[in-house]
């Protein structure tokens, strides 16, 4: 037996269906109420409208818009100068090391408020802390270790 018009028919009955079937969901799609005002659905873009107009970004990253919600400056000072004088090893691990000595290390340029940078010296028995700059909301604050 001879299956290949039965193949054949086969083919072309799916390709029918589907053809149908689709064109069936687009004139759904197209005349479907979306419940607003009885009229046509808004078409749907292919990328779901991402990328079509830029997400609105406050000035301030949103510190500052209501009470309690301020970033706590005093604090991160004084943090800053407790880290002043600090050996390499007592440091905590979200704290970025931007030198080491003579060595300088790739930071990233985004800004991160609370964030921060120590420059580290050896002084013969380790590395210690000798800058620390903390990223604030009116901009990077550095502090330095003064000798004595």
């Amino acid at each position: 037996m001879n299956y290949f018009p039965i193949k054949r028919a086969l083919i072309v009955a799916v390709g029918v269906v589907l053809a149908l079937g689709i064109g069936a969901a687009v004139v759904a799609a197209a005349t479907a109420d979306d419940g607003d005002n009885g009229g046509p659905a808004l078409p749907v873009e292919p990328d779901g409208g991402i990328g079509d107009s830029p997400m609105p970004v406050e000035p301030d990253g949103g510190i500052g818009d209501t009470p309690g919600d301020e970033f706590p400056v005093d604090e991160a000072r004084n943090e800053a100068h407790g880290l002043l004088g600090r050996y390499e090893d007592d440091l905590p691990a979200e704290v970025r090391i931007g030198r080491r000595g003579s060595e300088h290390f790739a930071l990233t340029e985004d800004y991160e408020l609370g964030r921060f940078t120590v420059d580290l010296d050896d002084d013969g028995d380790g590395y210690r802390v000798t800058s620390v700059t903390v990223e604030l909301p009116d901009g990077p604050e550095t502090f330095e270790l003064t000798p004595g």
